[in-house]
């Protein structure tokens, strides 16, 4: 009896039960990436997952409720505003080896809301196949030069449809708003992206379909090998090379984008961030998890599995060079890129304009200080 006692009364004792789950709202291919590949096992037993084809509207309808479903989730920077953002927790200050700018593009009001995980940095993709070995074009002059000496019928550049506009005049670091929302997009710099994207596409040397194109169809035109260039994410490169599926597989590389003077533009990138929606039923085992996972060892390990790091000492971690040649270019670029938008409350209206705006500049064709200045008045509404 004494034995029986003794064990109920070990298994009763709070050393012995089990952890609470932490729920993490995410998508299938955000769990296949945590759960396994050559970093193994990220995500971690006290994890349980809840799987949804629309994660991120999820997140912010689930979080806006009484009583909440999940613990954690990832959520892209556009979506953090700061109407949004009162409905996350504040996070810990993210380790000083993330980029200011990915930092804050989750920060208001002074509190970071998110914390930076995963990003999709923009890369100069080069096919030696078609545009030959060597070092890649040392400033943006260069870079046009080399795009426009390709001849037809290859692509001198491909890119994800209109958006080309917004790392065309990175080149020069133009912008179409500022971080405080003022509107720069009749400026100098960005003009000049407009009209450097403008004369490519009536040259030739961009796709003629480059108005409708997806990152489908630029990925599948690289594959094909009818591009000699793109401005294409870092993350691209393992499609691109993979054996079968690319023309020219093991000679496609990717470069940080020269800007106007030289060294890495400061190019787009999209980030992803760690939130806990304040209704989370275990908000302590949350930030346990978030911390783990934001660590230097984890954060390795989750880009060896295919995540973009958001930790500079990752990129310069021996292991993560040696499975992607890469990595020094990812982390010139990362230094310096920042989001094509900041966050606002009609940052989704705002892309849809200056979308439909650039492809009208190409298609029928409309002058680009027009274009500019009909983006500035469209957008004005939206920032009031």
């Amino acid at each position: 009896m004494r034995r029986r006692a003794l064990l109920l009364s070990l298994l009763a004792s709070p050393a012995l039960a089990q952890p609470a789950r932490v729920v993490v709202l995410a998508d299938a291919a955000t769990r296949a990436m945590l759960s396994a590949g050559p970093g193994g096992d990220v995500a971690g037993p006290e994890v349980a997952w809840t799987i949804s084809e629309a994660p991120y509207d999820r997140a912010l309808r689930d979080a806006g409720l009484a009583s909440g479903s999940y613990d954690l989730a990832l959520l892209p920077h556009h979506l953090v505003t700061p109407r949004l953002a009162a409905l996350f927790l504040p996070v810990e200050e993210a380790a000083e080896d993330i980029p200011p700018a990915l930092r804050r593009a989750f920060t208001v009001e002074g509190r970071l809301h998110g914390l930076p995980f995963a990003q999709v940095t923009q890369a100069l993709v080069r096919n030696a196949a078609l545009a030959g070995e060597g070092p890649p074009p040392a400033n943006a002059a260069a870079l046009l030069a080399a795009c426009r000496a390709t001849p037809a019928p290859v692509a001198g550049l491909v890119a994800d449809g209109p958006a080309l506009a917004f790392d065309l005049a990175r080149l020069w670091d133009g912008d179409v708003l500022g971080p405080d929302l003022a509107l720069r997009v009749t400026e100098p710099a960005m003009l000049r992206g407009l009209k450097t994207l403008a004369a490519l596409f009536a040259e030739g040397v961009l796709p003629r379909t480059l108005p409708r194109f997806t990152p489908a169809d630029a990925l599948r035109e690289m594959q094909m090998g009818r591009g000699a260039y793109a401005l294409a994410p870092f993350a691209r490169i393992g499609l691109l090379n993979s054996p079968g599926a690319s023309r020219d597989a093991g000679r496609i590389a990717a470069f940080a984008v020269p800007g106007a003077e030289g060294g890495a533009a400061p190019v787009t990138v999209a980030i992803r961030a760690l939130v806990i929606p304040r209704n989370a039923p275990n908000p302590d085992g949350a930030r346990q998890v978030m911390r783990r996972l934001a660590g230097a060892e984890a954060s390795l390990r989750a880009a060896l599995n295919g995540n973009g790091p958001v930790r500079l000492s990752v990129l310069a971690d021996p292991r993560y060079a040696a499975a992607m040649p890469h990595a020094a270019a990812e982390a010139a670029a990362l230094r310096v890129a920042r989001p094509a938008l900041p966050p606002f409350a009609q940052v989704a209206r705002a892309e849809a304009i200056i979308r439909a705006e650039i492809e009208a500049m190409l298609v029928r064709p409309r002058a680009p200080a027009e274009t500019a200045e009909r983006i500035a008045f469209r957008l004005r509404p939206l920032l009031a």
